[in-house]
């Protein structure tokens, strides 16, 4: 261990160096259903390679609001929150979903709409 001691500042610069980005605050639709649980963002284009959903590695406070909006155990609510990201990369069942987020604040939750757009008034950071 003392031959290490002098390496041990530099074994840990990578993870000293990599600043937490702060939580993003995104809004559009949490699902659960069999093997899922994703979260589908408004706004955001879908291309061959990203079908635009990602994984929900913990959904924290979301739970409770999703408890109480949805009628058995699979559903979609419409959700604001603050959560941080991951860069892109395979996650989720089968690696199929582009990013994986977890929860850390819900703004609003509520059953989505089916006269108006739930997406046309949020206001999200990218």
């Amino acid at each position: 261990m003392s031959r290490l001691r002098p390496f041990l500042p530099l074994l840990l610069l990578p993870v000293l160096a990599s600043a937490a980005a702060p939580p993003r605050l995104v809004s559009g639709y949490y699902t659960v259903s069999w093997e899922q649980q994703s979260f589908t963002p408004c706004n955001r284009p879908v291309s061959f390679t990203d079908r635009g959903a990602w994984w929900v590695s913990n959904p924290g406070p979301m739970m409770p609001a999703y408890r109480d909006l949805v009628e058995g155990d699979w559903g979609t609510i419409f959700v604001t929150v603050r959560a941080d990201l991951t860069e892109p990369g395979q996650f989720g069942h089968l690696g199929g979903y582009s990013r994986a987020m977890a929860v850390v604040e819900l703004v609003d939750a509520r059953a989505p709409s089916e006269t108006r757009d739930d997406c046309a008034r949020t206001a999200e950071t990218e």
